[in-house]
């Protein structure tokens, strides 16, 4: 393909230097899980997003997974989500042993439809999981008041919203956990999968250095504030191998620092789209007002979908079907007994959706390419 999703080349050459005596460093120092990188780099992450706590993880999964289980959520319980999201997003519901629920979404934002959750919520929620789905906030306001209301967490799924802004404040300072993805292609994606994260609560934070190294008492660093003697740590519950290595967090740690750059890049890219698909009447994501999206990529609605993907990739340009089909119609779930016309927004979205690149590696004379010939599919 001529133009692409995402460019993991142009970034690591970008930082080519940077990351190879990175990369070296670890692998000399022989810490290459939980070493010196790692405390740095959640320290530092919380301090961007504005927040206490951060906890790396291996992969974005994971992130949801354990910041469920620090909640005590498990069987009998429900959670309530979307169902246009990528399928870790259920599937970490489901690996808790409770039961996913899942909302409709609006239309313009297309993430959780504050007024639908009310209505899902029985005695058994424990939790409402929104979506920033493309790095769009969703609207937390009014899913948080709805939070305090019925005494249940808010859990953000920021997989692929890293840096996005909402009313002022960064997506991972605003709900009790918040859990990010830092695989290749993510808004801060290393050289490898990973996850961060976030929390004000001292007391899950705690709970999730235990979940994530095999359920032991004893925090799992190797570094200078970590050193001394090595004795038995007790394991105090059931927990899992879920640490991110060194390597992961050295890459993101020089990354982490120019997130706020590429994400201006980001929204350059999604204003040209937007002006230019607005003179065609074409309709895409918007994010709420006073917020600033990272824009992983820039989501257009199109009902002949289908034929404008396959023309573009006739031409060399890559465009995603991200994410169809939606969670509730997947194989996966089909005991769960939703069917078509359960969530019709989410299903119109699902039918409609076309991801277009907008990294921050693509030229000028590219992103003019891209809006061009969509519109010319038309």
């Amino acid at each position: 393909m001529r133009i692409r999703m995402y460019d993991n080349v142009a970034q690591y050459l970008s930082d080519k230097e940077a990351i190879d005596a990175a990369v070296l460093s670890v692998l000399e120092s022989g810490e290459l899980v939980m070493g010196p990188d790692v405390r740095a780099l959640e320290e530092e992450f919380a301090a961007y997003c504005g927040t206490n706590y951060a906890v790396g993880v291996t992969s974005g999964t994971s992130a949801l997974l354990l910041a469920l289980r620090a909640l005590g959520i498990g069987e009998g319980d429900e959670v309530i989500t979307v169902a246009n999201s990528d399928i870790p997003t259920s599937q970490a519901v489901t690996l808790t042993g409770a039961k996913v629920v899942w909302v409709d979404i609006e239309p313009i934002g297309c993430n959780m439809d504050p007024d639908q959750i009310e209505a899902a919520i029985t005695p058994k929620t424990r939790a409402i999981l929104p979506v920033h789905l493309h790095g769009v906030p969703a609207d937390l306001d009014p899913i948080l008041k709805i939070s305090e209301k019925y005494d249940v967490a808010v859990v953000d799924d920021a997989a692929l919203a890293a840096g996005a802004r909402y009313r002022g404040n960064r997506i991972g300072s605003l709900g009790s956990l918040t859990a990010f993805s830092t695989a290749p292609g993510k808004i801060l994606g290393g050289i490898g999968s990973g996850g961060l994260i976030t929390t004000e609560d001292r007391s899950l934070y705690n709970r999730l250095n235990t979940l994530r190294h095999y359920g032991r008492e004893d925090p799992p660093y190797r570094d200078k504030q970590s050193m001394g003697p090595k004795w038995p740590s007790d394991t105090i519950e059931i927990g899992y191998n879920e640490r991110i290595d060194s390597i992961q967090a050295a890459v993101l740690r020089i990354r982490l620092p120019q997130l706020d750059e590429l994400s201006v890049r980001r929204r350059e890219i999604a204003e040209i789209y937007s002006k230019g698909f607005e003179k065609v009447g074409v309709r895409y994501q918007q994010p709420p007002p006073d917020s600033e999206a990272v824009w992983r990529v820039f989501t257009v609605l199109l009902p002949d979908r289908d034929r404008v993907h396959a023309g573009l990739h006739a031409v060399g340009i890559e465009s995603s079907l991200a994410y169809v089909p939606a969670d509730h119609l997947d194989v996966c779930y089909r005991d769960l007994g939703y069917r078509p016309g359960s969530l019709p927004e989410t299903e119109v979205f699902c039918n409609e959706l076309l991801a277009l690149p907008c990294h921050p590696y693509m030229s000028n004379a590219e992103i003019d390419e891209v809006l061009t010939t969509v519109v010319e599919l038309l």
